[in-house]
């Protein structure tokens, strides 16, 4: 088989990641899809006809951008606050971690953003091919450092495990790339080669690279080159963890987002009926009652002409009225219903439920209360962490370089009323300040027993100044 070869799995989630991806790219993008989320309303013989109906029926709806509004806030509510770094040595993965500018944090920014759109993604540490040892103050003069690369769901069409020893390790991953590089016969344009990085691990489970590009019209493999540590001694490992909003691990879970992007597709064809119904009727229609032929035939003649200084006569028993179509119609209120469930499915990737927190299979392994969201924030600190630590590994130094991202930013929110009862009960010595101001600052009551906040209220009893 081709070096392109995707996997089951990657083929099957193919088409509904590139359809996350145009809902959260915005509405230019869904527009010009066309028919692929907008079908025709109607078929008729007459094709140009239907073409330009079709056009005006698809300028005329309106697409909402409520799932790509609903993936920004999430990442804007986890990297409200910085996370939290540790470099040991390697500053470097601050300002630029994966050779394109990018700092460390928007790395992890990025493989947030994939767990919500696609629950996949994965991190993979590179290093520039050196002869033989290479000492810190050598790489550091050369500029060769580690990078930390973020792979999108599309990017990894194919992958194999294999068991070594009790563990299951990835055998081969194949990452396509899209690279460009200045046409020969014109400096003003750019041709496009596809790249497909392999990472293998041979028969003696010893790590290994291969590189297969068309740049020459079709695919051709180059040199396989063996990766080396600080030390000079070869991988016996991928350096590369795949993501998920579950799990680390290479089955694809349930994807975060994709309930707003289905409904929010929904959404936009019930707005293109919609709209079309008020451009059609949205105008008010003038209708006369009870005109025999003759009055009839007479107005049709004449004209009408509306307008407070254009008195209009009409035979007895005759009646002139506006109609017009309800604000109740059933394409608004499929709307206003789908807009709800957007709604209330955001939310629901905010809340806490009882979930595994991790993928290990220990017998011992605890159930914690986490929303999706920070479930995903502890897997992107958890491949971060493998990632720096490799990264130490091919530098040489850095071996206790962390990064955190903080998830408590899903504090509870606390009314005026509730407040005002636990103030009240901080003024009748039965709560002290302290416990009020944790229950400020987290917005839960502290975990604490009745004993202990007993010796709260008494220490800050008698520790209160007297007042005069």
């Amino acid at each position: 088989m081709p070096v392109n070869t995707e996997h089951q799995a990657y083929a099957d989630m193919k088409k509904r990641w590139e359809t996350i991806d145009d809902v959260c790219d915005g509405s230019a993008k869904v527009k010009k899809r066309g028919e692929l989320y907008l079908p025709k309303p109607n078929v008729s013989s007459d094709l140009t006809q239907n073409d330009q109906y079709y056009l005006a029926y698809l300028t005329r709806a309106v697409f909402y951008e409520i799932a790509k509004d609903s993936l920004n806030k999430m990442v804007g509510v986890v990297f409200a606050e910085d996370p939290t770094f540790e470099p040991d040595g390697m500053d470097f993965l601050k300002y630029d971690a994966d050779g394109t500018g990018k700092s460390i944090y928007q790395v992890a920014q990025s493989a947030l953003q994939g767990q919500l759109k696609h629950a996949r993604g994965g991190l993979f540490v590179d290093y520039p091919t050196t002869n033989g040892n290479v000492s810190l103050q050598q790489a550091e003069t050369l500029g060769i450092r580690p990078t930390i690369v973020f792979y999108e769901s599309l990017s990894i069409i194919n992958w194999s495990l294999k068991r070594v020893g009790s563990v299951y390790k990835p055998e081969l991953i194949v990452l396509h790339e899209k690279t460009t590089e200045k046409d020969p016969e014109d400096e003003f344009s750019k041709k496009e080669i596809n790249t497909y990085r392999v990472l293998r691990l041979d028969e003696n489970n010893e790590y290994n690279v291969q590189v297969y590009t068309d740049k020459s019209g079709e695919l051709q493999g180059g040199d396989i080159f063996y990766p080396t540590n600080s030390l000079g001694q070869r991988w016996n490992e991928i350096p590369f963890i795949p993501l998920g909003s579950l799990a680390n691990d290479w089955n694809i879970d349930p994807i975060p987002l994709e309930p707003i992007v289905t409904m929010n597709l929904a959404h936009y064809q019930n707005s293109a009926s919609y709209e079309e119904m008020v451009f059609i009727c949205g105008q008010a229609q003038p209708v006369i009652n009870e005109l025999d032929e003759g009055w009839r035939d007479w107005l049709q003649k004449n004209g009408v002409r509306l307008g407070s200084k254009n008195p209009l006569m009409l035979p007895k028993g005759s009646s002139f009225d506006y109609k017009q179509v309800t604000e109740s119609t059933l394409a608004k209120q499929a709307m206003e219903a789908k807009e709800k469930y957007m709604q209330a499915m955001g939310a629901k990737i905010l809340e806490t439920e009882q979930v595994n927190k991790t993928a290990t299979q220990s017998n011992n392994e605890k159930l914690a209360q986490y929303s999706v969201l920070s479930l995903c924030v502890a897997n992107t600190n958890e491949a971060m962490e493998y990632a720096l630590k490799w990264s130490a590994a091919y530098y040489g130094s850095g071996y206790k370089a962390k990064l955190t991202i903080k998830q408590d930013f899903a504090k509870g929110k606390i009314d005026l009323d509730t407040l005002k009862f636990y103030w009240e009960m901080v003024l009748a010595n039965r709560m002290s300040m302290e416990t009020f101001h944790e229950l400020l600052t987290t917005g839960k009551v502290p975990e604490i027993s009745y004993e202990d906040e007993q010796a709260r209220i008494e220490s800050e009893s008698v520790n209160r100044p007297m007042v005069v």
